[in-house]
């Protein structure tokens, strides 16, 4: 029998974000459909979410924030591009990847600076508490 320490360095263990990636899709397309615009913008959300959260996990990234920045930009770009397109069908998914790409980027840089204050609030009581001791 092998030893327990050699199957717990391996076992790599079910991700989850396959499935949310799924649903994502799924639910933007269903949203675009049936036009339904909120249940699109939050089918790309959930994907784009999805996305960042397995580059995290394989250690492609440090920071999912950024992807989920990156990835804002492209669907800005891409629904912009649908949008100036003015067919049938394309106004709704246009204007729905747009809007999901906006709040893609406002929730990274919400994301970032939250993380950034609370890493100099840290920073800030480590600081006092070591002058304090010292």
């Amino acid at each position: 029998m092998s030893d327990s320490s050699d199957s717990d360095s391996t076992f790599t263990g079910a991700s989850p974000w396959p499935l949310f990636v799924a649903i994502g899709f799924a639910l933007s397309e269903v949203g675009v459909v049936l036009g339904l615009r909120p249940v699109s913008v939050a089918g790309l959300l959930l994907f784009v979410g999805s996305v960042a959260g397995i580059l995290t996990e394989a250690e492609y990234i440090a920071e999912p924030a950024k992807a989920a920045g990156v990835q804002g930009l492209i669907l800005v770009g891409l629904g912009i591009l649908l949008i100036t397109q003015n067919q049938n069908g394309t106004t709704i998914r246009g204007q729905s990847i747009a809007i999901a790409g906006i709040l893609c980027l406002v929730g990274a840089l919400v994301w970032v600076g939250f993380v950034r204050r609370r890493t100099r609030a840290t920073v800030s009581t480590t600081e006092t508490s070591e002058t304090t001791s010292d």
